[in-house]
């Protein structure tokens, strides 16, 4: 019901003296040809009316529109939203889920966590008690007071938020800040980490006289406008229906936008509903060149919002792309080809990483794999989900490590630390020294590897002596059973390493021995089979 041909209107405008709108036309009661109500012949607002009841809620009324046509609010009933009640326990947790994109995890289950002592919860929320539970949003503490229904406190909410984003490390490190919030002295000791970090991140202020009002509650048009704040910031899965870009081209009944150089274009309901930053505006206000966020359902634009900048100020950004290079030593990185760029981050020690079928490791992932990264804003990755299930064509999975032996245990389970990263070594394991069949005992800490591990195990251990060349501050001298041993200072890493018998020693071009040596000098070292065979000191 897109297009009417101009002969309607006429027809429209000759009945328009005799009868009512809704005569003229064997339709409904107010009826206007399709595609009018987005066009200037009914004002804004009356074109398409979400809820009915949210009239005085002017500084809400954006974000409950917004969030109900994206699916992630909605009404106790057909046009009521309850504006002014409280918000529950559970249905903080409900929103949380949702704006994160766990929702649909939660279907399926019916049970509540072992842990769990709360008072009653009905079967179709046990999922989400369960889920949030699994998430961290929920801790132990909560699981034995849980009350779903009781209002949600304001310091309550903060915790909640700041634990669905991954922030809690965060909030831990604050939680012996003085708050500026006039009510400060009222926040509970082991709320203060949460709600600085609502604060820092813009998710939750305080009001117009600095009262954060820890111990109040929110409403629901209070938390459509919180949780509005956090879905601009959060990039999940419940975004893969919003697409942002510069206007290309308008119509009654389609808009086109350009998406990284492409043009991509979207069929326009017609009761489509369209904001310029707080004010509702028509859609023949929308002009080429804007840049708009447009929500799509039903393959329809059913929302528009006029912006005026496309970069985000995200807390938590999504990239999805095929790895191309993977660094699984310490620091940990991953490297992956998104929209014909490369594009390299360092990934958190703790990552969450989500095969299709069960939860695995960094270690896990392959070059080649196609990977959705969560970015949080320090650029470093805080969850990985990998597109293939983990024993995928696996069966005998074997993986290959390369780089030098920083330590090494022969004694009870074998064990070999390769740049800092521990495994376990089979006792059977074939072991090649410089080319040559050898045993465990002539391993050395210093000698570069590469070794075949299958089922976490090193099954193979191919090793060499090589040529380094460090340049540091001395940090310690002292004898060990072996002679002499040089500890040294390189780009915040400390070695240490054994003086050859023969080693050469300049200090300043003139030549010394070892008893010339003293910490806090700086030079260049030559170290070959592990021992510091050559060393020019400049003392200047």
């Amino acid at each position: 019901m897109k297009k009417i041909v101009s002969s309607v209107l006429v027809f429209m405008l000759t009945v328009g003296a005799v009868g009512s709108l809704g005569y003229a036309a064997p339709k409904h009661k107010g009826w206007l040809p399709p595609g009018q109500a987005k066009k200037h012949f009914m004002p804004y607002g009356i074109s398409k009316k979400v809820f009915d009841d949210i009239d005085g809620y002017d500084w809400a009324k954006k974000a409950i529109e917004s969030m109900k046509l994206k699916g992630l609010i909605k009404g106790e009933k057909e046009g009521i939203f309850n504006p002014s009640k409280s918000v529950s326990k559970l249905e903080t947790i409900i929103m949380a889920l949702r704006v994160m994109g766990y929702e649909d995890e939660a279907y399926n289950i019916k049970d509540l966590p072992d842990e769990y002592s709360g008072e009653r919860i009905d079967q179709w929320a046990r999922g989400y008690v369960t889920i949030a539970y699994e998430k961290g949003i929920l801790d132990d503490v909560d699981m034995m007071y849980f009350v779903p229904s009781e209002s949600a406190k304001r310091y309550e909410v903060a915790k909640y938020i700041i634990r669905a984003i991954g922030y809690e490390d965060e909030a831990e490190e604050h939680m012996d800040e003085e708050l500026d919030f006039t009510d400060a002295s009222m926040i509970p000791q082991g709320a203060i980490g949460y709600i600085y970090m609502t604060n820092e991140l813009e998710l939750m202020m305080g009001d117009s006289k600095d009262r954060f009002n820890p111990m109040g509650t929110l409403n629901r048009a209070e938390m459509a406008v919180l949780f509005s704040r956090l879905d601009e910031k959060v990039d999940s899965d419940v975004d893969k229906d919003e697409w942002t870009g510069n206007v290309y081209e308008i119509d009654d009944d389609y808009i086109k936008i350009k998406v990284y150089g492409n043009i991509k274009k979207f069929e326009v309901d017609d009761d489509v509903i369209v904001y310029d930053d707080n004010k509702r505006v028509r859609y023949n206000d929308i002009e080429e060149d804007d840049i708009v966020k447009l929500t799509i359902d039903d393959d329809e634009v059913v929302y528009i919002e006029i912006i005026e900048d496309e970069d985000e100020d995200n807390v938590i950004s999504t990239y999805r792309g095929e790895v191309i290079n993977i660094n699984k030593n310490h620091p940990e990185a991953i490297q992956i080809e998104v929209r014909n760029m490369s594009v390299m981050f360092y990934v958190l020690d703790d990552v969450d990483v989500i095969f299709e079928d069960e939860k695995g490791d960094f270690d896990d992932i392959e070059e080649d794999d196609e990977v959705k990264l969560y970015v949080d804003r320090n650029n470093k990755v805080r969850k990985i989900i990998v597109d293939r299930d983990l024993d995928e064509d696996n069966e005998d999975k074997e993986y290959e490590v390369k780089g030098r032996i920083t330590d090494l245990d022969l004694v009870g389970t074998y064990h070999m630390e390769i740049d800092d990263d521990k495994y376990k070594i089979s006792k059977d394991a074939d072991i090649e020294i410089e080319d040559e069949r050898n045993k465990f005992e002539n391993l050395a800490i210093g000698m570069k590897v590469e070794v075949k591990i299958d089922d976490e195990e090193i099954i193979d251990i191919e090793a060499e002596w090589d040529e380094l060349e460090i340049e540091g501050e001395i940090k310690s001298i002292k004898y060990v059973s072996d002679g002499i041993e040089i500890a040294i200072e390189d780009d915040d890493d400390t070695y240490k390493y054994i003086l050859d018998k023969d080693v050469e020693i300049e200090i300043d071009d003139d030549d010394k021995d070892e008893r010339d040596l003293e910490v806090g000098q700086y030079g260049e070292f030559e170290i070959v089979k592990n021992k510091i065979v050559k060393i020019d000191i400049e003392e200047d």
